[in-house]
Formats: structure tokens, sequence, C-alpha cells
């Protein structure tokens, strides 16, 4: 009985170090482009994973880093079944550089190129050719 207790513990001692080292999004609130904790409501910071079907030992994705300036450096999302939305660069929390989007079935639905989170140039990938380099 003993033994069986104290494996109980040890094994929800890991899983929750090992959620607290990794931020799921797929737990996590996004208000106005910040996430927090849902029950807490505690700004969580560090690196977002999202995870797609029932649990994270499924199959898990890097989506981005949150420091203390917000969203930083490339950021990816995706839809619910596991394809590419978006993807992109955060500069403390706005887009900046270049953006892609995707449809749900995977086609590529645009290009944008970002400045200070102002769109400065955009490529209908359906009526434009996405495949030549957008002018900077």
């Amino acid at each position: 009985m003993i033994k069986t207790i104290i494996k109980v513990l040890i094994f929800n001692v890991l899983c929750f170090s090992s959620d607290q080292e990794r931020l799921f999004i797929n737990h996590l609130v996004e208000q106005d482009g910040s996430y927090f904790r849902p029950i807490t409501n505690e700004p969580v910071i560090g690196d977002i994973y999202r995870y797609f079907g029932h649990h994270a030992s499924e199959h898990t994705e890097f989506v981005g880093k949150i420091d203390g300036k917000g969203k930083n450096g490339t950021w990816t999302r995706w839809w619910e079944n596991g394809v590419k939305r978006s993807r992109g660069d955060y500069i403390n929390s706005v887009r900046h550089g270049f953006w892609t989007e995707w449809k749900i079935n995977g086609d590529k639905y645009a290009e944008m190129l970002y400045k200070s989170g102002r769109i400065i140039q955009l490529k209908d990938c359906e009526t434009e050719n996405c495949n030549e380099t957008m002018e900077q």
C-alpha cells in the first residue's frame, strides 16, 4: 500500500514539474495578445507549445516565446487538424517582418510584410504568385 502511494506521488510530481517546464497554449487563456494561467490569471513567461490529440505526449509543436516584453521571435500557429495556420515574427508582441498564412487544408493563403505591426505589403496567394520573394 505504501509503495503504491509513493509511486502515485512520484508520478504526480513528475507530471506537475513537466507541465511547469512546458507551457501549453491548449491550457492558457489569451487576452489582448497576452497569455495567462486559467485559474490564477497569472501571466506566463517562457516557451509556449501546443499539443494535438488528447495528450502532450502524442504530438507537440513549439509555438513561440514570451519574455518580460511579450511575444518575441518566431511564432507558429496551427489549425485544430494539425495544419500550420500562420508563421511570422514578433518584436515586443508586435508583428514585424514576413508572415505567411495557410488555409485549413494546408494551401498557402497570404503573405504579408509587417513593419511595427502594420501591413506594408500583402499578397493574396490565390490570385498572385506567392513563390516569388516579397520586396522588403
